[in-house]
This record gives C-alpha cells, sequence and structure tokens, in this order.
C-alpha cells in the first residue's frame, strides 16, 4: 500500500477506459484490515479513507465496527490480474454487490451461517474475525466463475475459460489450489507475493513492480494499442 500522500483517484469508481488511459493495470487489489480482519476491495495498489467509508456503511455493532483508517493497519491479501480491463472492472463490481449483499439483504441468512462465541457473536481473537477474510475469497472465487459462465465474455455459458493470474500474500491464504480452484477454474493461475513482512513501503514497491509487468505484457499482446 502506499506510505505517501493518498491518490485522489481512489475516491471514485473508474471505467475501464480511463484505467487504461492513465496506465494503470487491469488488476482488482483486496487489502484486510490487521486489526478486525474486514476486507476492502481496491482498482488501485493503495486505499483510502474514502473507500473505507464507501464499502463499510453498515452501521457500528458489535460485529460490524468500521476499520480503522490508519494505512498501516492494513496489508494486501491479494491481487487479481484479469489480463483485461472490462473483466477487471466487472469483476470489481461483482465483489462490492456480494459485500452489499452479506451486509444488508441477506445478513440474517450469512450470520446464521457464521462461526459464533459463547455469546453468540461472530467468533474473534482479541478483535480479530477472520471470517470477513474467508468470505472474500469465497466471493472471489465465486465471482469468477460467473463471470466464465456468462455469455458476456467470450466462449460464455459454461463453454469460456477465464484467465487470469492470482497473486496471494502467502500458501495459507491461496489454500489447497487443487481441491478448491482448480476443478472450476482450470484456467486461474496462483502465485504467491514476494513480501517478506508487513512493511508498507515494501508492499507498495511490489505492487508497483506487479502493475509494470502486467503493464509490459499487455502492451507486448496488444501490439494495436
Amino acid at each position: 500500500m502506499s506510505v505517501g500522500r493518498v491518490n485522489p483517484a481512489t475516491f471514485k469508481f473508474h471505467t475501464a477506459k480511463w484505467l487504461e488511459k492513465t496506465g494503470y493495470a487491469p488488476h482488482v487489489y483486496m487489502f484486510r484490515n490487521l486489526e478486525r480482519g474486514q476486507v476492502l476491495y481496491s482498482q488501485f495498489p493503495q486505499i483510502s479513507p474514502v473507500q473505507i467509508d464507501k464499502l463499510f456503511k453498515k452501521v457500528n455493532s458489535w460485529d460490524y465496527k468500521k476499520p480503522s483508517k490508519r494505512r498501516d493497519l492494513w496489508k494486501c491479501m491479494c491481487v487479481v490480474n484479469m489480463m483485461d480491463y472490462e473483466k477487471s472492472v466487472n469483476l470489481f463490481q461483482n465483489l462490492n454487490r456480494l459485500r452489499h449483499l452479506r451486509d444488508f439483504t441477506f445478513l440474517k441468512q450469512c450470520n446464521d451461517m457464521r462461526r459464533k462465541n459463547e455469546d453468540g457473536h461472530v467468533w474473534y481473537s482479541g478483535m480479530f474475525r477472520p471470517t470477513f477474510s474467508q468470505e472474500a475469497v469465497a466471493d472471489l472465487r465465486e465471482s469468477l466463475i460467473k463471470m466464465q459462465e456468462s455469455p458476456r465474455w467470450e466462449g460464455g455459458q459454461g463453454g469460456g475459460k477465464i484467465n487470469a493470474t492470482i497473486h496471494w500474500e502467502d500458501s495459507w491464504r491461496m489454500g489447497d489450489t487443487s481441491k478448491y480452484w482448480d476443478p472450476v477454474l482450470p484456467n486461474v493461475k496462483h502465485e504467491i507475493l514476494k513480501i517478506t513482512g508487513n512493511n508498507a513501503r515494501e508492499e507498495s514497491t511490489i505492487l508497483k513492480e506487479l502493475s509494470l509487468q502486467t503493464l509490459e505484457k499487455y502492451h507486448r499482446d496488444s501490439p494495436l494499442i
């Protein structure tokens, strides 16, 4: 995550054309809060207080405290390289829609499925609730599957294959790909981000390098751009 000034581009949603024109990679970033466990989705390799206010709209309660806006309490959980701007925007929108469904429309149903402690609250250790990051990974997988089945994309209706690469913060977060990913998303590759510690400056550098690599390949494979 950027350790400098806040990027004003993060204040609002951007279209595929805007992202491509301004030189951003076709990525979707997932950041997790180290204090409480919530996950934030971003079109950029950094987050801002505005993004936090927009995504976490639920009224504060015991289980749903709004996460801190301190940037040192957010760590990149994964980067999804969709290799296509329209697909990256579609994935970003789908993830946010699923979050809204979890937090509002189907809150009771989601809460019923969450692990609880003896007091009936979503299970936590200290203030950290691992449920939120687990749900974010599940929503990512489901969003990619639905995109693969959609007639909007080439192949579609179950006949197409989504090509993407997910860069995970570690192998634990990635999980057993042969069990949970490969059978349903065979063209999605999985790699580990080479981040050695919880250092925001190191993370920012690595995410920038990853973006440059993606852009280089994108323009190499799209000579008319």
